[in-house]
């Protein structure tokens, strides 16, 4: 299901009191996938389910319910290589993703992760290797982890 709540859109469970929680002793399991647009308004300009339809990661979110959950470890890999896809689309002036934790009520570490895109009018090839942030968001907020671009130090060569 998407919930579009202040601009924002988000996968998330569709019956929140009906949300059966992975065992205590799990892993960090991914929770949330949620698209925003900050230099825009938090309005893109496609529909948002284009873009969550693109998306490897949604094959990975949790759904209520259902017992099994997918691994945090398992779904990273495939959030990368969602953000060197959507990069090399041309599409974007700029995209970075965040990655904070969203814990479950027993304790169970549930990770939220936040694709942010810069869109372009017009679609053009990208020519750097990753996508250079805006300078306003070049750090993540507080409590949030940059997952993507890779810093210098991590970047493919």
């Amino acid at each position: 299901m998407l919930a579009v709540a202040l601009g924002f859109v988000t996968a998330v469970p569709a019956a929140r009191a009906q949300v059966v929680q992975p065992p205590p002793s799990s892993p960090p399991v991914l929770r949330y996938l949620e698209l925003r647009f900050p230099t825009q308004g938090n309005r893109g300009f496609h529909d948002p389910s284009t873009y969550l339809r693109q998306s490897d990661t949604t094959h990975y979110l949790s759904i209520p319910g259902r017992l099994r959950y997918s691994l945090y470890t398992e779904a990273e890999p495939v959030i990368l290589a969602d953000a060197e896809r959507f990069w090399r689309s041309g599409q974007f002036e700029s995209l970075w993703v965040d990655v904070t934790d969203s814990p479950f009520e027993n304790g169970v570490v549930g990770k939220h992760v936040v694709f942010n895109f810069v869109e372009r009018a017009e679609t053009r090839i990208p020519t750097a290797d990753n996508p250079t942030t805006p300078p306003e968001f070049r750090q993540p907020p507080a409590g949030h982890q940059r997952l993507y671009p890779p810093p210098e130090d991590r970047r493919y060569r």
